[in-house]
């Protein structure tokens, strides 16, 4: 026996949609799981920054190895300058590339490289003080100090 009020309810397999309550409460929740992700997604900026520094750090030092390790192999002169590949100048006292040339012995891409002649090289050139790698080299070897106070 058919009543014209069963007719109106169908079951949820014949439904053609979600409801406007159940929309909304879909929204709501992705609306507080974004919330909640996105303070930690928010940093990321500087921690790639961070990361871009050591890697930058980690260049500038092997290349410097490399070319103390070419220096080594020419004999290590004593007195002046050498220089290798008509860019890279070694400082013969300590066997190691000079502040002013380190610059060609690598390729830092995306760097603001205005100050790599004095051995300071930028994350890039929004973020200058305090987001930086200075190379220096003395006899006891080189060093990259990496400064990410400011990244």
């Amino acid at each position: 026996m058919h009543t014209p009020q069963a007719r109106v309810f169908r079951s949820r397999a014949q439904q053609g949609g979600f409801t406007l309550i159940e929309l909304i409460v879909v929204i709501v929740i992705l609306g507080i799981l974004a919330a909640t992700a996105l303070p930690r997604f928010a940093g990321l900026g500087a921690d790639a920054r961070t990361a871009k520094l050591n890697s930058a750090r980690a260049s500038i030092l092997s290349a410097a190895n490399m070319y103390h390790g070419r220096w080594l192999a020419a004999g290590s002169p004593s007195t002046g300058t050498t220089t290798f590949d008509a860019t890279v100048v070694v400082d013969n006292t300590t066997g190691y590339p000079n502040v002013a040339t380190i610059q060609y012995a690598i390729t830092l891409t995306d760097f603001d490289t205005t100050s790599a002649g004095t051995g300071v090289f930028y994350s890039d050139a929004s973020h200058k003080a305090g987001c930086s790698v200075t190379y220096s080299a003395t006899s006891a070897g080189p060093s990259a100090l990496v400064d990410s106070s400011a990244c």
